[in-house]
């Protein structure tokens, strides 16, 4: 091996290993945020971050090594809600037959992912449709980060407004998203962790954030035992853990799909979909056995693959890390929401370049685009705009005698969706 080729190996890993530093920084909220989450339903914070923790590094690690992808796997943002307010505040089972629900659930996923079902379903559906999953993603993802960030406020006439542009957390946001615009644009190796970085520190003399909230007081591993295996299959014959099973199965299987579809594109791995769709279920049965609600690849993968990811040293980098975050809980806690916010609206933004592959469709394929992209940001829920684009795409072709165009697994998932539909309002 030449020196030209083991400088340039090195600098690969390098990359690597800051892209999937990026990618654990970008999505560490995740931990603190589904703690809190999960602490509605019942579960102890302590417990809830543990759980999360380990299930976000197993998960990694497997879609690492099992996959060779940069990829790391997160409890979902949206679905954790489902899982506490829904699931076990409204329909009534507890959480440990809610974790039943969420392994049930990865099972039939890791069976659809790994049949002839999986490649079917993807040719069922209209490339554009696809694509405007993974816009409608980014939008969503766009509008949390203006929301976190204090620049989009709620506003009693028009339900939105613009936040106050002299308030120091929003000044930060713009300086830190200008930072990473600047950095993307020149192609600079690890942009958006350096940001994080520089965002932080600017944080601490803006007094937003101070290194006198730092506490190192190790949290009580020992409250693990309380959800490690705590599953319960005792309400498995009854209708709240039927529909509890379908409403999670339907939205982990369209955010993954739609998530790694884009994530795939990027990389230029679309041949690696089936095994990495595969291996998303099994993240759910994981969660399951772990005790935390269920599992998505996280969007927040587009932060590390814009800084060089596309292989297992980034993930690995990533599972590490979450392992480490045990003992870093108190530092990741210095990184403000305006910081956060920044990166999140640069990761909307990459995932809207999805928008320019679409193709010129006839008019029901952009009504249900239109449908799909602007439903899953006012909603707040993936699901609702894939179903809502779905439903209307194909009660559309049947009305104009295009019926024919609409493949059987179109009309098979129209229907769950329809279901779906119901049974959440007979609740």
């Amino acid at each position: 091996m030449n020196q030209q080729t083991l400088t340039l190996q090195q600098n690969n890993i390098k990359t690597e290993v800051l892209a999937g530093m990026t990618t654990f920084i970008s999505s560490a909220y995740i931990i603190m945020t589904n703690a809190l989450i999960l602490s509605d339903a019942g579960i102890s914070s302590d417990a809830a971050m543990i759980a999360t923790i380990f299930t976000c590094a197993v998960s990694t690690f497997l879609m690492g090594l099992v996959s060779n992808t940069p990829f790391i796997v997160v409890p979902g943002m949206g679905i954790n809600s489902l899982f506490t307010y829904t699931i076990v505040n409204s329909m009534g089972l507890n959480w440990q037959s809610a974790l039943a629900a969420v392994f049930v659930s990865g099972i039939i996923f890791t069976i659809i992912a790994s049949t002839k079902i999986t490649p079917i379903l993807m040719k069922s559906i209209p490339n554009n449709l696809k694509h405007a999953i993974t816009a409608g993603v980014g939008f969503l993802i766009l509008f949390i980060g203006l929301q976190k960030s204090g620049l989009v406020i709620s506003n009693e006439n028009t339900l939105v407004g613009l936040g106050n542009l002299g308030s120091k957390e929003v000044i930060l946001t713009l300086i830190t998203l200008l930072i990473i615009f600047i950095l993307d644009l020149r192609k600079v190796s690890g942009g958006i962790l350096i940001s994080i970085l520089i965002g932080t520190a600017l944080a601490i003399i803006m007094n937003i954030t101070s290194l006198d909230n730092l506490d190192f007081t190790a949290f009580n591993i020992n409250e693990f035992k309380n959800v490690f295996l705590n599953l319960s299959f005792r309400d498995i014959f009854t209708v709240p853990f039927f529909m509890a099973v379908l409403s999670i199965t339907v939205v982990i299987v369209f955010e993954n799909m739609g998530i790694l579809y884009g994530m795939l594109g990027t990389l230029n791995k679309e041949e690696s979909f089936q095994r990495t769709f595969a291996l998303a279920g099994i993240s759910n049965m994981i969660a399951g056995v772990f005790g935390t609600s269920p599992t998505i690849v996280a969007a927040e993968n587009f932060s590390g693959i814009s800084s060089g990811g596309k292989g297992k040293v980034s993930a690995l980098t990533s599972g590490i890390l979450f392992l480490l975050s045990l003992f870093l809980i108190p530092v990741l806690k210095l990184i403000p929401n305006s910081v956060i916010s920044s990166v999140l609206i640069f990761i909307g933004i990459l995932m809207i370049q999805t928008f320019f592959d679409l193709e010129k469709g006839d008019i029901i394929e952009t009504i249900s685009i239109a449908i799909i992209i602007t439903v899953i940001p006012l909603t707040y829920n993936i699901v609702n705009g894939i179903a809502s684009g779905f439903i209307i795409y194909t009660i559309l072709n049947i009305a104009s005698n295009q019926y024919k165009k609409v493949s059987p697994a179109m009309y098979i998932l129209t229907g769950l969706f329809l279901l779906n539909f119901i049974l959440s309002t007979s609740m």
